[in-house]
């Protein structure tokens, strides 16, 4: 059947024929504060993606670096785009790159935010040679004064066992700090924060969703948003394939030549260390619980029940091509296109997305599984491989999160 819009989409749809963007975003606040499931009309839902997009553009052209790779190097004659032509041609992808060219209000409201951002990383995070956010969090701390800590999510066992990891983070405030100069792998002080929003990476995103089904009497009042960020909700075709290989064998053998296992996921990159919490390693349901069937099942048990939680949940997806990614990924790339064209050389959008009215899909960016989230590799390690340097403007990314929160009312 086609879409009837709804009374208030239609006031917000001729707001922003008008180009009154304020009034549209006034509106827009009022009626989430009023009634949560507002987040789930069609048009509210593109608006989301649309203004997440502007206020990355907006964020993204004041990075240096960020524009300068965007800019093109030409034989003859000066790029003249102008610069959120070049963030928006080549930080993002799809369908909208010509929204650059929208004049939209920079974000409404201040930067005062209250709220805590809880992190998810993904899975084996702590044994790549570098930690997601790790530059960005502390500048956004210090600048901002917003507070975000990491989860002390174990890097490989299932989902169902980390919960407690995000309950210890969201219920006592257990986890990492990332404060300006501290190290990523150290403990902050656990202060019980109060309300709270949630960005899952990879694994990370499997792992919340699965964290508020099993224990949302817990915690279902102090979330106020999920983000997820390449998230593995779907699942993975590269863990069937790894699963395929390793469920069969000695648990206790796997555990005890992790490292060799590891050289099968990312050859050369991850790092051999000290590692914690050996004793928890759960290799094959780590990997289980990012197989598609896994993730199939999961969906289908509990995608009303998440719906009816009423938390609103923003996916951000990733795209790349198989030269834009390391040498040792490149095969993954090639065959998860032949499943999606725009995949991340981790998943697909499908995989990447979930189906559900109090969800949206905000954005799909221009870069690989890595390069949104990481920070460029030791110089050691970029030797060995091209595309491990990492531009993508992850700092900016961030920024525009926040902004569109809580223009949004949904973090305070």
């Amino acid at each position: 059947m086609p879409y009837t819009p709804s009374p208030l989409a239609q006031e917000l749809k001729n707001l922003e024929q008008q180009g009154d963007y304020l009034a549209l975003i006034a509106t827009l606040k009022g009626q989430l504060q009023q009634n949560k499931r507002t987040f789930a009309d069609p048009y509210v839902k593109e608006w989301i993606g649309k203004r997440w997009r502007n206020l990355f553009i907006q964020a993204a052209v004041q990075d240096k670096h960020a524009v300068k790779v965007a800019s093109k190097k030409l034989s003859i004659g000066k790029d003249k785009r102008s610069s959120e032509q070049k963030i928006a041609e080549r930080f993002l992808k799809g369908d909208h790159l010509n929204e650059w060219s929208i004049a939209m209000p920079t974000a409404q409201g201040n930067n005062q935010i209250d709220d805590t951002l809880i992190f998810c990383p993904g899975f084996i995070n702590g044994l790549l040679p570098a930690h997601a956010f790790s530059q960005e969090f502390p500048q956004l701390e210090q600048e901002y004064g917003w507070k975000i800590f990491q989860a002390d999510a174990h890097p490989m066992r299932s989902c169902e066992a980390n919960h407690q990891d995000l309950l210890d983070a969201i219920l006592e405030g257990k986890g990492f700090q990332s404060n300006p100069g501290a190290a990523s792998d150290q403990f902050r002080t656990p202060i019980a924060p109060d309300n709270v929003f949630l960005m899952g990476y990879s694994k990370g995103a499997p792992d919340i969703l699965s964290t508020l089904v099993h224990h949302h009497d817990k915690i279902g009042s102090k979330v106020k948003c999920v983000v997820t960020w390449a998230g593995a909700i779907g699942g993975s075709y590269m863990a069937d394939n790894f699963y395929e290989l390793i469920k069969n064998a000695d648990t206790n053998l796997l555990t005890s030549r992790l490292h060799d296992f590891l050289q099968l996921l990312a050859p050369n990159v991850t790092r051999k260390g000290s590692l914690r919490r050996l004793n928890e390693y759960d290799i094959k349901g780590g990997v289980h619980s990012l197989t598609t069937k896994a993730r199939a099942e999961f969906y289908q048990q509990y995608h009303q029940f998440l719906d009816e939680l009423d938390i609103p949940i923003i996916n951000i997806t990733s795209a790349t091509t198989a030269l834009e990614v390391p040498t040792f990924q490149m095969a993954d790339c090639l065959n998860l296109t032949r499943f999606d064209g725009n995949n991340d050389m981790q998943v697909t959008q499908e995989q990447a997305k979930i189906k559900l009215p109090m969800a949206t899909h905000a954005a799909m960016l221009h870069g690989h599984h890595w390069d949104i989230s990481y920070p460029p590799f030791p110089r050691a390690v970029r030797m060995t491989s091209p595309n491990l340097d990492h531009p993508f403007p992850r700092k900016a990314a961030i920024i525009a999160i926040y902004q569109l929160l809580a223009e949004l009312g949904l973090i305070e």
